[in-house]
């Protein structure tokens, strides 16, 4: 099959490669004026000529549009780079990185090693990570990944459950298992990454402790410690989901952005999160930090009074309660994700006013709604909280009060529910047959 290549012109060849790969490109090569090629230079090495060039290869037919973007945007130099795109043939792009990629240290004992050269490690008590990155980026070369890989050595990860958020190849979730964590939830928007996690899960042994999951598939969970290795903008936007997505005290890092970038980025999380020192290498930043506390799932004000979220974490419901809350109404069915069973009991006890109303998530009903708005009137003056496992439920439901109960215009209610979601078919059926 015949590959698109976009060549890209820059002073900052280094830089290019990052954001050449994170758009899935399959390969990237540098060439310098007079095309000798360097493919996938050895670890360490930087090339030396004057004029170098980036080669990147995708799959026929991908818009390059969006790339060429953030090249301009994330290249110091990206106002002034020049592209060029050409069609050529294939090649075993894989089997050139692994001819000179050697054993890679990390820590004390955490080394990341192509298959073929697993024989070369001889430490008595080495950690080895197998890895074939396939097409999926992460072999451990790169800056950002060294640095989460150096910060995952050193911490104590038994019995934890780690999130990789952008997996890639899946090796920095492969190694926070084989370096003693429990369980591993993997997510990525590319399905080659997801493959190639899996691959590289089943070749090192944990196969069985790991969770593959599209980006649109990903559910928050309380996870322990949080890895997340892409971009400074996908980072930034990202920062409410993965504060939701964290124990309290749980550990983040965060990576894939330059120097310059790292502040914006740490400001969108300083809500949530107590930072470490910064640690960069060669133009790139690694951020770590604690979590002071978790944000709530998908929170959105409505008013002063009425608050929408998904389920709160235990840790979280104290903090509401004086916050100012004085009643929830729970629109989750006890097959939700994280449901709490014994949540009326956890509410009671601060001198919260609770109320369960389980809604079908496939069968939501008029019927259901009359019953939503009876306690929405119930509670009516009240600080209240409205919650479900996601705020999909309760988005959808608060949206019907506010247009059948306190005559909002329906502009104004609607665009509330569509900084949550865009209601899928069941829920759209719902809203048109309640409102006519």
């Amino acid at each position: 099959m015949a590959w698109l290549q976009l060549r890209v012109h820059t002073r900052h060849p280094e830089f290019a490669d990052e954001i050449l790969l994170a758009h899935d490109a399959a390969a990237v090569s540098f060439v310098d004026a007079v095309d000798d090629p360097v493919l996938e230079p050895a670890p360490g090495e930087t090339p030396l000529w004057a004029q170098t060039v980036t080669l990147g290869l995708f799959a026929e037919g991908v818009d390059l549009a969006p790339v060429q973007a953030s090249l301009r945007e994330l290249l110091p130099d990206g106002a002034e780079a020049r592209f060029e795109t050409e069609l050529i043939e294939d090649q075993d792009w894989v089997r050139v990185w692994l001819k000179d990629c050697p054993p890679l240290p990390f820590g004390d004992k955490l080394w990341v090693v192509p298959h073929e050269k697993v024989d070369e490690v001889t430490q008595p008590d080495a950690v080895i990570l197998r890895l074939d990155p396939g097409l999926a980026f992460g072999t451990g070369t790169h800056p950002t990944t060294a640095l989460c890989l150096q910060w995952l050595a050193a911490l104590d990860l038994a019995g934890k459950t780690v999130l990789d958020f952008g997996c890639g190849s899946g090796v920095l979730a492969i190694a926070a298992l084989l370096l003693g964590a429990e369980r591993a939830v993997c997510v990525d928007i590319d399905p080659q990454a997801l493959l190639a996690t899996r691959d590289n899960a089943a070749a090192n042994g944990v196969a069985d402790r790991i969770v593959t999951l599209p980006a649109d598939a990903f559910v928050p969970l309380p996870a322990d410690i949080i890895v997340a290795n892409i971009l400074a903008n996908p980072l930034i936007a990202l920062a409410p989901t993965l504060a939701s997505s964290i124990r309290r005290g749980g550990h983040l890092v965060l990576a894939g952005l330059l120097d310059r970038q790292a502040e914006d980025v740490r400001a969108a999380y300083d809500a949530w999160f107590d930072f470490d020192a910064d640690l960069s290498k060669d133009g790139w930043t690694r951020l770590a930090a604690r979590c002071r506390m978790p944000a709530l799932i998908r929170r959105h004000r409505i008013d002063a009074r009425l608050l929408t979220s998904g389920q709160p974490w235990p840790e979280q419901f104290a903090g509401l309660q004086q916050a100012g809350i004085e009643a929830v109404i729970n629109l989750a069915a006890p097959t939700s994700p994280n449901y709490l069973p014994d949540e009326a009991a956890r509410w009671q006890a601060l001198g919260v006013q609770y109320a369960a109303l389980p809604i079908p998530w496939e069968a939501p009903t008029r019927e259901h709604v009359e019953q939503f708005c009876a306690l929405m009137d119930r509670y009516a003056g009240q600080h209240l909280l409205v919650h479900c496992a996601l705020n999909l439920r309760a988005s959808v439901f608060v949206y019907l009060y506010r247009v059948l109960r306190r005559g909002e215009a329906r502009d104004a209610a609607l665009a509330d529910l569509h900084a949550v979601w865009q209601p899928d078919a069941v829920w759209q059926a719902l809203i048109d047959a309640t409102l006519g």
